[in-house]
C-alpha cells in the first residue's frame, strides 16, 4: 500500500489540560503512564525515506500539541509536501508562526469557544496568546483554519466565533460534534471544577469518584473485554492510505494503535495484515473495535 497520508505526533508535551484528552484524568495529570518526548529532526527523516509516496503530512496531537516541539519549523519543512498543523495556537515563537506562514505550512488552530469559554474545554489555554499567534501568523500569509467542538457551555457562541474568525483573516470555519463530550473538569489538584456536557444530548453531572478513576486510569485500555462476535471494522486509514509516526519515530498504522503505554509493544506497519485478520473473528483487535468498529 503506497502511504499517501501520513499523521505525525511531533510532541507528547503539550501546554493544555484538556478534559477528556487521554493524556491526563479529566485534565489531572498522572505522572508516569505515558513518556513526554519530541520527535526528531533525524528520525523523522528516516520515516520519510520510507514513506516517499506522500502527498500530505500532518502534525496532529495524538497526547501533545507539535507545537511544543523546538524544531517543528524545521519538522514541518521536511516534508516535501503539502503540510499542516493542528495546534491550540496558545505557543510557540512570533518567528516560528512567521516561518510557518511564510514556507505554506497551514494551521488548523483547535479553539473551542470565545474568551470566556474556550479555557473550559482548553484548560490552561491563555486567550491574549492564543489571539496573539492567530494574527503573527495570518498576518504573514499563512492560511488559517478555526475548528470549533460543540459543547453545551459554548453553543450559544457559534455564530460570534464564526464571524470572528472572518474578522481576524480565518479561510474556514468548521464545528466538530466531537466524541470527547462528556465527562469532568478537573483542576490541577484533582478537584472538579466543572463539567463538559454535549450540546445534542440531555446528558447531566453525575457523582465522580477521582481516585477510582485515577486508579482505572492507570490500566491499559488493551483490557478490553471481547464479546463473542464479529465486528465490522471501518478503517479510515486504510481508506486514505495513511500510516501514523509516533514522537519515537516508529511508524505503524494509524494513532489508536500508538498510545505509548510503556508496557504495550507498538504496532507497527507491517502488523497491520495480522490486525485485518483480526477484524473477522471474535477476537478483534480492541483498539480496532474501539476507535473503528460500527455498531
Amino acid at each position: 500500500m503506497k502511504q499517501k497520508q501520513l499523521h505525525v505526533e511531533a510532541s507528547t508535551y503539550c501546554n493544555a489540560r484538556c478534559p477528556l484528552c487521554p493524556r491526563s484524568v479529566y485534565g489531572y495529570k498522572v505522572e508516569g503512564v505515558y513518556p513526554e518526548i519530541h520527535l526528531s529532526l533525524d528520525k523523522f527523516k528516516e520515516c520519510l525515506e520510507q514513506l516517499p509516496n506522500r502527498e500530505y503530512v500532518y502534525f496532529n496531537g495524538n497526547l501533545g500539541d507539535p507545537m511544543m516541539n523546538p524544531n517543528i519549523l524545521e519538522l514541518s519543512l521536511a516534508t516535501g509536501c503539502r503540510t499542516s498543523i493542528t495546534t491550540n495556537g496558545s505557543i510557540g515563537s512570533k518567528n516560528t508562526w512567521q516561518q510557518l506562514a511564510k514556507n505554506n505550512i497551514e494551521a488548523r488552530f483547535s479553539i473551542d469557544g470565545l474568551e470566556d469559554t474556550n479555557h473550559l474545554y482548553r484548560q490552561d489555554v491563555e486567550w491574549n496568546k492564543l489571539m496573539d499567534r492567530v494574527k503573527w501568523f495570518i498576518d504573514a500569509g499563512g492560511r488559517a483554519e478555526w475548528k470549533f467542538i460543540v459543547f453545551r457551555h459554548n453553543m450559544h457562541q457559534v455564530e460570534e466565533a464564526r464571524q470572528l474568525s472572518k474578522t481576524l483573516g480565518f479561510v474556514s470555519f468548521d464545528t466538530v460534534d466531537h466524541a470527547r463530550n462528556y465527562g469532568p473538569a478537573l483542576d490541577k489538584d484533582g478537584n472538579v471544577t466543572h463539567w463538559i456536557l454535549p450540546h445534542n444530548e440531555d446528558k447531566k453531572p453525575t457523582p465522580y469518584d477521582v481516585k477510582a478513576g485515577t486508579e482505572l486510569y492507570k490500566k491499559s485500555s488493551r483490557n478490553f473485554q471481547f464479546e463473542e462476535k464479529v465486528y465490522e471494522i471501518s478503517c479510515n486509514h486504510e481508506v486514505y492510505n495513511e500510516v501514523y509516526i509516533d514522537a519515537q519515530g516508529r511508524i505503524g498504522p494509524c494513532c489508536y494503535q500508538g498510545f505509548d503505554l510503556p508496557e504495550l509493544p507498538f504496532v507497527t506497519i507491517k502488523d497491520f495484515p495480522r490486525l485485518k485478520e483480526s477484524w473477522t473473528t471474535t477476537k478483534c483487535d480492541s483498539m480496532c473495535v474501539q476507535a473503528c468498529g460500527l455498531k
